[in-house]
């Protein structure tokens, strides 16, 4: 079971990057290929929620070992990645561009580009070469989601043993978070919608919701 549980999880990892990359690249071709950002919202909500969950019923989950972990694996990642993109923009980006840049820089140290794009242009501008920290706007919602998610899931978690009111719980919270996406959407929010993690908890609970039905599924 742990075996096919992994392969299943890196195809659909596979399948979220790939869209991406393509859409990036060849755009007309797939043209709705950031969805695969999506994709992997939903696949870290799975993730992320089931060790939790786990931990949790193991007696073995602690706060300060997860944000231990989540450190650990994330930030030396993404400091090497804004060293690389820092010494590249200072060589190719005109003054005005590199001040942008320097912005960009500080909220990505901070997890919080998701903000910054939000506020200066949002993501399908005409101007997103010149950005080359745009990407990151989805590892700030990830991270934002990590520091809220752990704590409140934990707490559900105890207060609810029961895993059919942890679902209704997150599915209550995803349609919350679903129908302001859509709600932001046909207002003119879009940009909002896109960047800020209120209106990304739906992908989240979507993977979370997976779980607790494999969970329950194994279970029975």
């Amino acid at each position: 079971m742990k075996k096919t549980f992994v392969q299943e999880i890196n195809f659909l990892r596979f399948l979220s990057i790939l869209f991406v990359v393509v859409y990036h690249f060849f755009p007309n071709f797939v043209n709705r290929g950031y969805l695969g950002v999506d994709l992997f919202f939903v696949i870290s909500g799975y993730l992320i929620s089931f060790y939790i969950y786990k931990e949790v019923i193991q007696k073995k989950f602690e706060l300060k070992n997860f944000y231990n972990r989540r450190i650990k694996r994330i930030l030396p990642a993404v400091i090497f990645l804004l060293f690389v993109t820092t010494f590249f923009a200072l060589i190719i980006l005109t003054k005005v561009d590199l001040i942008n840049y320097s912005k960009s820089l500080i909220y990505s140290l901070f997890f919080s580009s998701n903000f910054f794009f939000w506020i200066n242009g949002g993501y399908f501008g005409p101007n997103d070469e010149l950005k080359p920290l745009l990407h990151l706007w989805s590892l700030g919602v990830e991270e934002q989601f990590y520091i809220i998610f752990p704590i409140l899931f934990y707490y559900l978690i105890k207060k609810f043993k029961n895993i059919n009111f942890l679902t209704l719980i997150i599915s209550i919270i995803t349609f919350l978070s679903f129908s302001l996406d859509l709600f932001l959407t046909n207002i003119g929010g879009g940009n909002p919608a896109f960047f800020l993690l209120p209106t990304r908890v739906w992908n989240f609970g979507f993977g979370i919701l997976a779980m607790l039905f494999f969970v329950s599924q194994k279970n029975t």
